[in-house]
C-alpha cells in the first residue's frame, strides 16, 4: 500500500479553503504592464475557495496582465517568456524566484487546465553546465543517473493572470528535474526529482511523499494519459507506468532506448485517445534514432520507426497531432523536424531541416522541444536555447524565430487566463 502522503494523487489533494498562494497573489499585482504601460499598485483579486477547482473557476475582479489568446510559455533557467501565438510577439520575461544559477535543460514547465497558472520544476543553487553533453548509455535497459544538479529541487508557481512567479515550493529528492505535469482539475502537480516523482498540492503549496522509482531510474520525461489516471515516466532504457489513483509504480517497460542529450521533458507522448504511448531515443544495432509505440493496455512494444537513413540522430522531443494521425519529432543532432504519419509509420519520410538562425541570437541549432498549438495548425519548436520557431504543419514551413529568454529548453501552451 502506498504511504498516506502519496496515496490517491487524483483525489487526496482536494482544496480546503483559500490557499496561501491565492491569498498571497490577491495582495500583489504586476508593477509594469507587459506592453510597457507603467501602472503601479493595481490589485488583481481572485474570488472563490480554490485557484483551480472544477467545474467553476475563480472570477476576476481586477485587470489581467496576461496577453490575449493562446500563449506559449518558454522556460529558461531563471525566467519564463510568454509568447502571443496570434501575433508571434514575445512579452516581457517573468523572472523566477530562484537562488543561484540553474543549469540549462534542468527546468520543465506545465500549465493548469484553465490557463491561470504555470508550474516550473527546477533546482536552486545548481552550477551552470553541470549536465553531461552526451546521451546516457543503455546496456541492460537501466542506466546509472548522470552527474546531476546539487541543490534544492523546487516547484515554482507562476500566476499567469498577474504574470508573477511565486515563492518556490521545496520538494524532496535530488538530481535532475526534467518533467512536470498537472493532473486534471488542476489541484495537484507531479514533478520529477532525480529518481522520484513527487506529488505537489497546489492548493496548499506543499509537497507530498515522493514515489521512488529505484536506482538507475532517473526521470527524463513524463506524459499523462487523457484521464490522468496513468503517468508514463521516461527513464533510460524504458518507461515506468505509474498509477496516479493508487500512487504506485508498475513494472518497467524495457525499450532499450537512450534518452536525448538535451533532456527534453517531451521525449515521450501519449496519443489523444490514450491507446498508444510513443517513446523516442537512440537504439538498435547502429544506435540510430527511433520511435517506439507502446500499447498502453498491455505494455507491449510495437515495431519501431527508424531514422537511420537520415544520418546520426538524437531525437529530443515528440508531439502528436490532435487527431492522432501524425507524430512530429525534433532531432538535436541534425537539427530537423520529421513529420511521421502513423499510417506509414515503418517508412518515415524525409525530415525538414530547421532554418539556419540569422537573427543574431547566437543559438546553437539544437532543437530541444516541440508542442502543437490548439487547433493543430502550428507547432512551436524550442531551438538553440534562444528561440521559439513556428512550424506550419500543413505546408511544413517555418515562421520567423521568436527570441525568448536565454537558455530556453522547454515550452508549454495555455489559453489566456
Amino acid at each position: 500500500m502506498a504511504p498516506a502522503g502519496v496515496r490517491g494523487w487524483l483525489t487526496s489533494m482536494a482544496p480546503m479553503g483559500t490557499s496561501r498562494r491565492n491569498r498571497r497573489v490577491t495582495r500583489t499585482a504586476r508593477a509594469t504592464l507587459l506592453r510597457g504601460a507603467a501602472l503601479l499598485g493595481v490589485p488583481v483579486l481572485l474570488a472563490g475557495c480554490s485557484l483551480v477547482a472544477v467545474p467553476s473557476q475563480p472570477a476576476l475582479s481586477g485587470p489581467s496582465f496576461a496577453p490575449p489568446g493562446d500563449i506559449a510559455y518558454a522556460v529558461c533557467p531563471d525566467a519564463v517568456t510568454p509568447v502571443e501565438l496570434s501575433s508571434s510577439l514575445a512579452e516581457a520575461n517573468i523572472p523566477l524566484r530562484v537562488k543561484g544559477t540553474p543549469g540549462i535543460g534542468n527546468a520543465s514547465i506545465a500549465t493548469s487546465p484553465d490557463g491561470r497558472w504555470a508550474y516550473v520544476v527546477t533546482t536552486e543553487g545548481e552550477p551552470s553546465g553541470s549536465h553531461p553533453a552526451t546521451p546516457v548509455p543503455v546496456t541492460t535497459g537501466v542506466a546509472p543517473a548522470p552527474a546531476g544538479p546539487s541543490g534544492q529541487n523546487v516547484v515554482i508557481p507562476v500566476n499567469l493572470v498577474t504574470q508573477q512567479a511565486g515563492r518556490p515550493i521545496d520538494i524532496p529528492g535530488s538530481g535532475p528535474t526534467h518533467g512536470i505535469v498537472v493532473l486534471p482539475g488542476g489541484r495537484t502537480a507531479i514533478a520529477a526529482s532525480g529518481t522520484s516523482v513527487v506529488p505537489v498540492d497546489l492548493t496548499r503549496d506543499r509537497a507530498g511523499t515522493p514515489l521512488d522509482l529505484g536506482a538507475g531510474h532517473t526521470v527524463f520525461g513524463m506524459a499523462l494519459n487523457p484521464a490522468g489516471t496513468t503517468l508514463y515516466v521516461l527513464v533510460a532504457g524504458g518507461v515506468i507506468p505509474v498509477n496516479t489513483v493508487a500512487a504506485t509504480a508498475g513494472t518497467p517497460i524495457v525499450t532499450g532506448l537512450s534518452v536525448s542529450s538535451v533532456y527534453s521533458p517531451h521525449g515521450i507522448a501519449v496519443a489523444p485517445g490514450g491507446a498508444t504511448v510513443y517513446v523516442i531515443g537512440q537504439g538498435g544495432p547502429d544506435y540510430g534514432g527511433r520511435v517506439i509505440p507502446i500499447t498502453a493496455s498491455t505494455g507491449a512494444l510495437q515495431p519501431a520507426a527508424s531514422f537511420d537513413r537520415y544520418g546520426i540522430a538524437d531525437p529530443a522531443a515528440v508531439a502528436v497531432s490532435p487527431d492522432g494521425t501524425t507524430l512530429y519529432v525534433v532531432d538535436a543532432a541534425d537539427n530537423w523536424v520529421l513529420p511521421l504519419p502513423v499510417a506509414s509509420f515503418a517508412s518515415p519520410p524525409a525530415p525538414v531541416r530547421l532554418p539556419v538562425q540569422t537573427n543574431g541570437s547566437g543559438g546553437t541549432q539544437h532543437p530541444s522541444d516541440i508542442v502543437i498549438a490548439p487547433g493543430g495548425v502550428t507547432a512551436y519548436i524550442v531551438d538553440g536555447f534562444t528561440d521559439l520557431v513556428p512550424f506550419t504543419l500543413a505546408s511544413q514551413s517555418f515562421g520567423s524565430p521568436i527570441p525568448v529568454c536565454p537558455g530556453a529548453s522547454s515550452v508549454a501552451i495555455a489559453p489566456a487566463p
